[in-house]
């Protein structure tokens, strides 16, 4: 693709700010919600790379409502699909289906007429946390809880942007912001535990002449 790249960080915060925005306020002013980049994808922690428009990247966002304004979802999906432009800054708003034999994968794909099956993505708070770490926003943080969520997804949740929050979003996002004292310095022995079990076979490779084992 001959458009100039654009971090995805900052493409979807254009994306959001010039026409999905304007788009929430003027067909549904009276649902409050968040905007945000978290969760899954590259750019999420600014690693994307003109590579990465090959596949599932491209004008999206996330957007978080109310519980109470869960059942208008439908709407709001159809309403953006209507009325979305079929580009931005050169990029297709219109992605594939999902790939089944690619892991989900969506594509990038220009249309001209039609609905746009775009990546807006409605989500609750809580909804969007219990699916993403298993987790109830409505239970205290307990150390088995932070011992068995996958470090990538905390940092993809506290990574990431938030570009616009009537729900509360980041005041969540903080709550994972990092390891209690006490439970970073058990993940901290026990990652040196690990190393001291492999510390003597640096030793060993090199008395059998590997010496890319024991470097």
């Amino acid at each position: 693709m001959s458009t100039p790249f654009v971090p995805g960080l900052s493409l979807c915060a254009q994306f959001y700010t010039e026409i999905v925005r304007p788009l929430l306020s003027t067909h549904f002013p009276g649902v409050k919600h968040a905007a945000a980049l978290i969760g899954s994808g590259s750019e999420v922690l600014g690693f994307d790379d003109e590579i990465s428009v090959d596949h599932h990247w491209g004008p999206r966002v996330m957007i978080f409502i109310d519980d109470k304004d869960q059942p208008c979802t439908e709407q709001v999906e159809q309403m953006l699909a209507q009325r979305l432009p079929y580009e931005f800054r050169g990029y297709p708003t219109n992605f594939t289906a999902p790939d089944p034999l690619d892991n989900g994968v969506q594509l990038l794909q220009l249309v001209t007429r039609g609905p746009v099956n775009h990546r807006v993505t409605l989500h609750t708070v809580h909804g969007f946390f219990a699916e993403y770490l298993g987790f109830d926003l409505e239970q205290p943080l307990e150390p088995a809880d932070w011992l068995t969520f996958p470090e990538q997804r905390l940092r993809t949740i506290t990574g990431g942007a938030i570009y616009h929050d009537d729900v509360g979003l980041g005041q969540v996002c903080a709550r994972f912001a990092y390891y209690p004292d006490d439970v970073w310095l058990y993940l901290l022995a026990a990652a040196w535990a690990r190393i001291g079990q492999e510390e003597h076979l640096m030793g060993r490779a090199g008395m059998v002449g590997d010496e890319v084992g024991s470097a």
